[in-house]
């Protein structure tokens, strides 16, 4: 049954043997987050007042004004004044190109949808033209605008995004399926490939539950429900799915499955293929549905083929998920570790060992540095930290303040599960030198978890350069990848004449390897603010590749690297993925440029 908070909307009923027909919900404020309003649900045709589409969130969320002022005025000592910013442009002042929309494509496409949810609008056009990576905000901000779709349609059911495919191949359209619009790498550019227009498909009114199966412990939604609304469902019924990217409060089901999204809690809920039991995907050849919770030796599984394919294949339209019972206790706990080696080694301990952690996030001294002294003295983890690590005690424990680290770690289960893996996690901190700061030093992480794209709003706002870079590795080449990537960023920072603060935080621990998250701060260059972010990422994207990391763990290939994409592929795998992206999509209408280059099926002479 639709819901009724999300009217007006066409009515159906679905129906299963053991399945229970979902009912009517309020809007979203899962547990343990804070009510999160998601004004895109008041309506597709406009974006609400409130809402900033020059940046990632709305007007009054993330962090309070004099904690963005702490770090901000940390970083005028670590780095130096920015340049002065100038402020977002004004839609009305820009100039925006005509759609290429005909008034017969629009009026075809009208006809196919419910309520005719169809916008040329310029507004609607903007906000779906573009994901949220920095120099994405700079081209919204400046005005300087690379790329603009030409038409947004919202289906509100499969058959009408099968529909739109259709009138798409006739009309010689590309589509670009949007869903919460996060993407870092260029995913959801509207790019038209070899067509005459581009129309970008958003999921906005895809949102409903559509069954949950208790017994089963299965749930399916429609793909373009948003991880608040998703969590808050499950949660009313005693359920998590447990999947916290730090996208959280904007991304979608679809864009998880899309882009092989990873959370923070790798060993459970973090890694797609431990949630991820079925989707529906609707490509220009049909509709495919693959349910198949329980294994079975029936050959080789074409299921696996669309997770990651980043909306290059077809539109995935439902997804069903591996759900479990809310967890009677959950305990988060920090760790001081004397430096980055030690705490690495704790985490790999751990992550090997018979009772880990669902979470374990380290960061480095640069990072430890911006956590504690961005924040300043009082309540909370500074003040916490301050009181009970005297400098003589540090120097007792043998800790170099310039090179200590901060760890996070996160247990969950029965009390008696969490006791004892508690218990294991502090011997082995004891074990690597490690000092413990006790629960309440986490208070901060749960209250901010997803501030950080907020904080780098305002921190963007005043002037500065906020750009990442993530790729995994194996245990045995964490620290050589770390180390690679720090002195190729500080040696093109040093040809840019850039100052420049690099924080790394290693997360997504499992017994083989995981993650190294790298946020880059400087002040912006005046003269070419796009050059210098472009010409860091690249640098730190061949030091990755260079040491034996992987380019991307969990932000995609998109548009921006797809050239690190193309190095890596075999010949073989590069004319297998044409050949399927031929058998699905001859046209090439789907997300041109993204993953799978246009013009490299076999029908082009490719392979």
């Amino acid at each position: 049954m639709l819901l009724a908070s999300f009217e007006p909307r066409t009515r159906r009923r679905y129906k299963g043997a053991q399945t229970r027909l979902v009912e009517a919900w309020q809007g979203p404020a899962p547990y343990p987050f804070p009510p999160t309003p998601d004004p895109m649900h008041e309506g597709p045709a406009t974006a609400p007042p409130d809402r900033r589409w020059w940046s990632w969130g709305e007007v009054g969320r993330g962090l309070p004004a004099e904690q963005v002022q702490r770090v901000k005025d940390y970083l005028l000592v670590r780095l130096g004044a920015p340049p002065d910013a100038a402020g977002p442009v004004t839609i009305s002042s820009l100039r925006l190109p005509p759609g290429r929309l005909t008034p017969e494509d629009v009026a075809g496409l009208r006809g196919l949808l419910s309520l005719g949810a169809v916008s040329v609008e310029s507004e609607e056009r903007l906000v779906h033209s573009y994901g949220r990576s920095y120099q994405d905000l700079l081209s919204l901000r400046s005005g300087r605008l690379h790329a603009l779709t030409d038409g947004v349609v919202h289906p509100a059911t499969a058959e009408e995004v099968a529909q739109v495919l259709r009138f798409a191949e006739e009309r010689d359209l590309a589509v670009v399926p949007f869903g919460g619009g996060t993407s870092l790498v260029g995913g959801v550019d509207p790019l038209p490939g070899t067509h005459r227009a581009v129309v970008t498909l958003s999921l906005e009114r895809m949102v409903d539950p559509l069954s949950l199966d208790e017994v089963g412990r299965l749930a399916r939604f429609q793909a373009g429900i948003r991880g608040p609304e998703l969590e808050r469902y499950l949660n009313e019924r005693g359920f998590t799915l447990g999947h916290f990217p730090q996208s959280f409060e904007r991304s979608t089901l679809g864009g998880w499955v899309a882009t092989r999204s990873s959370g923070d809690a790798l060993r459970r809920e973090g890694e797609l293929s431990q949630w991820l039991r079925g989707i529906a995907v609707v490509t220009p050849r049909g509709t495919l549905r693959f349910e198949e919770p329980l294994p079975e030796a029936t050959g080789p599984d074409p299921f696996a083929l669309f997770p990651g394919s980043e909306g290059t294949l077809g539109v995935i339209v439902e997804a069903t998920v591996a759900v479990r019972p809310r967890p009677e206790e959950t305990l988060y706990r920090g760790t001081l570790f004397p430096n980055w080696e030690s705490g690495v080694a704790a985490g790999r301990e751990l992550a090997q060992g018979h009772l880990p952690p669902f979470l374990f996030r380290l960061t480095d001294s640069e990072g430890t540095a911006l956590t504690l002294e961005g924040r300043g003295p009082g309540p909370g983890l500074s003040g916490r930290v301050r009181e009970r690590i005297e400098p003589r005690y540090l120097e007792f424990k043998h800790f170099d303040p310039a090179a200590m680290c901060l760890a996070l770690q996160g247990w969950e289960g029965t009390p008696e599960e969490v006791s004892l893996s508690e218990r294991e996690a502090r011997r082995v901190a004891r074990g690597n030198g490690g000092l413990d700061l006790g629960r309440a030093f986490t208070d901060f992480w749960r209250r901010e978890r997803f501030a950080f794209p907020h904080l780098r709003d305002e921190l963007v706002e005043a002037g500065w350069m906020v750009e990442t870079l993530e790729t995994a590795a194996a245990w045995s080449e964490v620290t050589g990848v770390a180390l690679g990537v720090r002195q190729a960023l500080e040696e093109r920072a040093r040809a840019g004449r850039w100052a420049l603060l690099l924080a790394t935080h290693l997360s997504h621990v499992t017994p083989s390897g995981a993650s190294l998250n790298f946020q880059l701060i400087a002040p912006r260059d005046p003269e070419d603010a796009p050059g210098q972010a472009r010409g860091l990422v690249e640098a730190g994207l061949e030091a990755i590749v260079k040491a034996g990391g992987k380019f991307s763990h969990h932000l995609g290939v998109g548009r921006d690297r797809l050239r690190w994409l193309r190095s890596q592929r075999s010949a073989v795998e590069t004319t297998m993925l044409a050949t399927l992206k031929q058998a699905l999509d001859p046209q090439e209408l789907l997300n041109p440029g993204k993953t799978l280059p246009q013009g490299e099926g076999p029908s082009h002479g490719s392979g």
